[in-house]
């Protein structure tokens, strides 16, 4: 009975009902580490509390390897995204655009900070990198693995 309310649910059968709702995998962490430590050497960085002898192009190196380390993390993830891989759902065509427009934001940024030593495209590089990370971090944590919205009911109170 508990097999035919969980498939009904569309919780796979056999498994604790709080291991069906996680959504956020140990890539995810990975990324955040990335992001984290970006965000990090970044802060640390333009407010001059650290890494005082770096220039611009040797901060905007860290940070833009990290970002990239962040981004590469979950590269499943990415071609269901893109739709190179077969069986994933792919989000809807918004989610695509919003997150492709601000990696592009990052790519060109980062290498104009790298190229140009500019403090301003480092600081464009460091914010595109977070919101991607939040926007893809929300979107892991409200879709199941099947890409439909997660059936947890919000939390009150």
């Amino acid at each position: 009975m508990e097999v035919a309310a969980r498939a009904q649910a569309g919780l796979p059968a056999g498994r604790a009902r709080e291991e069906a709702e996680m959504r956020l995998t140990v890539r995810d962490g990975l990324a955040t580490v990335f992001v984290a430590a970006a965000a990090a050497v970044y802060l640390l960085w333009v407010t001059g509390a650290a890494m005082t002898g770096w220039s611009v192009r040797v901060a905007a190196a860290v940070v833009f390897g990290l970002g990239w380390a962040a981004c590469v993390t979950d590269q499943k993830q990415m071609a269901v995204v893109y739709g190179a891989a077969r069986g994933g759902r792919r989000p809807p065509a918004a989610y695509v655009v919003l997150v492709s427009g601000i990696g592009a934001l990052a790519l060109v940024t980062g290498v104009i900070a790298l190229v140009a030593g500019s403090a301003a495209m480092l600081a464009t590089l460091a914010a595109s990198m977070g919101g991607l990370w939040v926007i893809a971090t929300a979107r892991h944590t409200l879709t199941s693995e099947s890409g439909s919205p997660s059936r947890r009911p919000a939390k009150t109170a």
